[in-house]
């Protein structure tokens, strides 16, 4: 909530692609039922004695439904006040065979995995609406009491004190969060806090490898004793700083810092609703590191090692918690005009990956419709023009570039797409020595 604000709102998008035309009275009930099982997306604001979250009963989905040509752009976000409204709006555009449905969530209501947990129980939703009737049952799949101790992460008090000491690493990471001084990834001066962009938002770039070339990559992985995250920020990494000096921003000494959103679902939180569960990790390189391409992604699986092993996906938390305790200082933390990270890069877990839906060759049959691609957009924050997020869906990896248009223009992030997909074609089909 203190980060969000008119110049840089703190929206989520997911956009899928439909063969077929979505069933305009089926669509609606399928998300009033789910709705009822994510009570945080029709969850508003109250003020009083502090602010907390009410959950009206009667609360019907936003959809604003449009007959049109599909294809185009992602429709222009539109505004969330917590305050007056809940925190999801639903776009749906139809032609005579495909439909785009897109949705936009406050990051405050949600994260991608529950965006994802959501999304599953909407098109569940739709298909048994469609086979049985308006009138079917819609059973939960989630734990709607979970949300009451969402706060506490899944500790308990002896598994606090057991992980305690290892924060003492993450300490020294935050000592050097605090001394290194990241830049951003082409200079400019962010929007004052009141002020809307003028530019399209959202802004997206996209490309999505097919099956074939998304294993090759993942045995690129395997070969080289690293996750395929691992693969892709090295090579993130490096599309950055080749980009960086295409266009006169590049400086070898200077911080790159990629804020990674770490899930903090664990076994016994699986069951949790709709809402926003996640921590996130810092990777700071010098464009000096580019230089060996083998010791960075060494680096970063050594890195990532050390982050699980001490668990350090908390010492954010912690330190969120301790300002939060301090008055006003998280505010001020989170509203201080400077470059706290470079870029995002945040990587959500297969799609759709949990329903009982039919699939053919990977893909989701919906009632009368195949689910044959996803976007997804994570949000951009001061100082950062660029969030990448990637997903995996049907057995295909996609790659989603949310820009900023006021300092990015279309051409230099299709650019900077084009040079993250050849480092990933290269390191999935390497030239033989």
């Amino acid at each position: 909530m203190f980060e969000h604000c008119a110049a840089y709102p703190c929206y989520c998008f997911i956009r899928l692609h439909f063969d077929g035309r979505l069933d305009r009275s089926s669509l609606t009930i399928a998300m009033h039922a789910a709705l009822q099982h994510h009570p945080l997306l029709r969850a508003i604001i109250k003020t009083g004695w502090g602010k907390r979250w009410s959950f009206p009963d009667d609360t019907e989905p936003s959809i604003i439904w449009r007959e049109g040509t599909t294809g185009g752009p992602l429709p222009p976000a539109a505004d969330i006040d917590l305050f007056r409204e809940p925190g999801l709006k639903t776009f749906v555009v139809r032609d005579n065979t495909k439909t785009e449905l897109t949705l936009q969530f406050h990051h405050a209501c949600c994260d991608g995995n529950g965006i994802a947990r959501f999304i599953e129980d909407v098109m569940v939703n739709y298909a048994r609406v469609c086979e049985n009737g308006p009138g079917c049952d819609h059973p939960p799949t989630v734990d709607v009491s979970s949300l009451a101790t969402r706060g506490a992460y899944g500790l308990r008090f002896w598994s606090t004190l057991k992980i305690l000491p290892g924060q003492l690493v993450g300490l020294l990471g935050a000592i050097q969060f605090w001394g290194r001084k990241p830049k951003s990834v082409i200079a400019h001066q962010a929007r004052s806090r009141d002020q809307s962009s003028p530019s399209p938002y959202p802004s997206l770039a996209a490309f999505r490898f097919d099956k074939a070339n998304t294993l090759a990559l993942r045995k690129a992985a395997i070969e080289q004793n690293v996750s395929l995250n691992e693969l892709l920020i090295r090579d993130f990494f490096l599309a950055l700083w080749k980009w960086q000096q295409d266009h006169d921003q590049y400086n070898d000494q200077h911080w790159i810092r990629l804020m990674i959103p770490i899930d903090m679902r664990n076994k016994s939180y699986r069951s949790l609703p709709a809402m926003n569960q996640v921590s996130s990790i810092f990777l700071d390189r010098r464009g000096s590191d580019r230089t060996d391409r083998d010791q960075l992604l060494r680096s970063i699986r050594d890195e990532m090692a050390v982050i699980r092993k001490f668990q350090l996906r908390y010492t954010f938390l912690f330190f969120i918690n301790a300002l939060h305790r301090i008055p006003t200082a998280l505010r001020k933390s989170v509203q201080r005009d400077e470059c706290k990270t470079s870029a995002i890069f945040s990587c959500v877990r297969k799609a759709l990956w949990r329903d009982s839906l039919p699939r053919q060759d990977g893909f989701v049959r919906v009632g009368d419709t195949t689910i044959v691609d996803i976007d997804g957009l994570a949000p951009i924050r001061p100082h950062n023009c660029l969030t990448m997020l990637t997903v995996k869906y049907a057995h295909r990896l996609k790659l989603n570039l949310h820009y900023d248009a006021d300092f990015v223009t279309p051409a230099q992030a299709d650019e900077l797409m084009h040079l993250f997909v050849s480092n990933l074609n290269e390191t999935a089909h390497p030239s033989d020595p």
